[in-house]
């Protein structure tokens, strides 16, 4: 199972402000292989003109979604890969209204969309593999929306992606933590100029990354193999990709970047 990442900053990166070959983060989101996408925010196809692959999501058939803030889930992107394709919307409720409300019910009705629900939370086959929508510790304002982290299993190997949320809930770790993960992508919002930031609450700065990342080791959680990503970095709580490299070897996690592929 390959994994994409097709952004990995969070909600303060600008995308006028992109220049070619210049350090830039969009918006997160990614692939799996090439017909699973995590979250459909709007610059997922400013990624593909730029690497020059414009059929980059011709074969997606599946999309999940984190939650509905707009760096997330954008009703056009979803409206494009979906509407008069084979191509089904996984979410909750606050999906389909968040559609309605920006493209109104007729074009909204030629999206085929499923809900999923992450109380109690139950796996889906989706496509071909084995999703558990899981709760996160993330807020959008919807008090019907239940925000989510991921487990996607392809029957061989198995990847957990949680961007937007603070540590991992309760009733969500008690999942996790007896599965054979293979790959965890954390989020990372908060760097080294947020330590000890307010966004603590329903994001992660290093120190709780270094937290969690020990006591998985101490307790030898996951499959033998894991490893460790982090994503979702904002733009004005870190000073650039290096450093936080930097910071993160010892800890043995790679921060990932736009256009890196990763072999679950």
């Amino acid at each position: 199972m390959q994994l994409t990442f097709l952004g990995t900053g969070a909600a303060d990166w600008d995308i006028n402000a992109y220049v070619p070959g210049q350090p830039f983060r969009r918006y997160s989101s990614a692939l799996v292989n090439d017909d699973l996408l995590i979250d459909p925010g709007p610059h997922i196809f400013h990624f593909a003109r730029e690497n020059e692959r414009p059929d980059m999501f011709d074969r997606v058939r599946n999309i999940i979604v984190t939650h509905t803030h707009s760096d997330h889930f954008c009703p056009e992107t979803v409206e494009t890969l979906c509407a008069g394709r084979d191509c089904t919307l996984w979410g909750d409720a606050a999906c389909l209204r968040q559609l309605e409300r920006a493209l109104g019910p007729v074009r909204t009705g030629r999206i085929r969309f499923q809900e999923t629900k992450a109380c109690p939370p139950v796996p889906y086959a989706i496509g071909g593999y084995t999703v558990w929508p899981l709760r996160s510790n993330h807020d959008t304002g919807d008090p019907e929306e239940t925000t989510r982290l991921y487990l996607v299993g392809d029957g061989k190997r198995l990847l957990y992606y949680g961007c937007d949320s603070a540590w991992i809930p309760t009733a969500s770790w008690n999942i996790i933590r007896d599965q054979p993960v293979n790959a965890m992508v954390l989020e990372c919002t908060c760097g080294e100029l947020a330590r000890n930031d307010w966004r603590i609450f329903e994001h992660n700065t290093l120190e709780m990354l270094e937290l969690m990342l020990t006591t998985f080791r101490k307790y030898r959680y996951f499959a033998p193999d894991v490893t460790f990503y982090v994503s979702h970095m904002a733009r004005t709580l870190h000073t650039d990709h290096e450093a936080l490299q930097a910071y993160l070897a010892p800890l043995d996690v790679t921060p990932a970047f736009d256009g890196m592929c990763i072999e679950v």
